[in-house]
């Protein structure tokens, strides 16, 4: 990532009430939208990387319909839930954190969590590494 947004920038895209001592945040979902777009924007997108893993978008890009890798990220492809790099997988946190995955793996059904990672993990919000 090579710029995120101010958090005062963030929350112009939100309501922000108190109910019962609670700060509660509201906002449309073309706002959500809006505000999920402008943090992504700072995501660096590994235009090689993306093309050749999509080559759809490559092929839209050819044709004039998306202009760039990093455009089709921002607007449409985080959205579908596609990454925007590799991201590289801790072995030994991933297969801790998911002792099914582990499972599997030790079994031969995976390659390893990296594998699981990149075909599933990634879309069901599994971290790849500790925090």
């Amino acid at each position: 990532m090579r710029y995120l947004p101010p958090f005062e920038v963030l929350k112009s895209y939100v309501k922000i009430s108190s109910q019962k001592g609670d700060m509660i945040v509201t906002c449309s979902y073309e706002e959500f939208i809006q505000l999920i777009r402008r943090v992504i924007a700072g995501v660096v997108v590994d235009e090689p990387w993306y093309l050749e893993r999509h080559p759809d978008i490559a092929d839209a890009i050819r044709q004039g319909i998306v202009q760039s890798a990093k455009s089709h990220f921002v607007n449409d492809g985080y959205f579908e839930g596609r990454m925007p790099f590799p991201i590289h997988v801790d072995e030994t946190y991933y297969l801790t954190q998911n002792p099914g995955i582990a499972d599997y793996v030790r079994k031969g059904n995976l390659e390893s969590g990296q594998q699981h990672f990149d075909e599933n993990g990634y879309l069901e919000g599994r971290l790849p590494f500790g925090l």
